[in-house]
């Protein structure tokens, strides 16, 4: 099973692209950060880079244990890969907007079991 930390740096509205192994091919992805000030938590949006087809929509990045980690368990009709919140610290601690990509990392992996 391949496994990617994605590319995320403690910055205010960022968008990225990354392209991904899932299954037997390549998918290259567009995403879109945001840190919810009043809420204190980041949102992810996901769209198809080739298309440009809104994909997955706000997602809150909150951790969770096994099974509900994956962040993409609603989404999996999409085939997309499965995201989970790792912390750095061994905890289940939330990302804050200083510890995404830093101490909270995003890491995606392919729909393989």
């Amino acid at each position: 099973m391949a496994t990617i930390i994605l590319p995320i740096m403690p910055s205010m509205n960022q968008n990225f692209t990354c392209t991904l192994p899932v299954g037997s091919q390549n998918i290259t992805l567009a995403f879109s950060l945001t840190y919810n000030t009043p809420g204190e938590y980041w949102y992810m949006s996901i769209t198809d880079h080739e298309t440009g087809k809104m994909l997955v929509d706000a997602i809150p990045l909150l951790p969770s244990e096994y099974p509900a980690a994956n962040l993409l368990d609603s989404h999996s009709y999409l085939k997309i890969g499965k995201a989970v919140i790792v912390s750095l610290n061994g905890d289940n601690s939330m990302p804050t907007f200083d510890s995404l990509g830093k101490e909270h990392l995003v890491v995606w992996s392919d729909d393989i079991e």
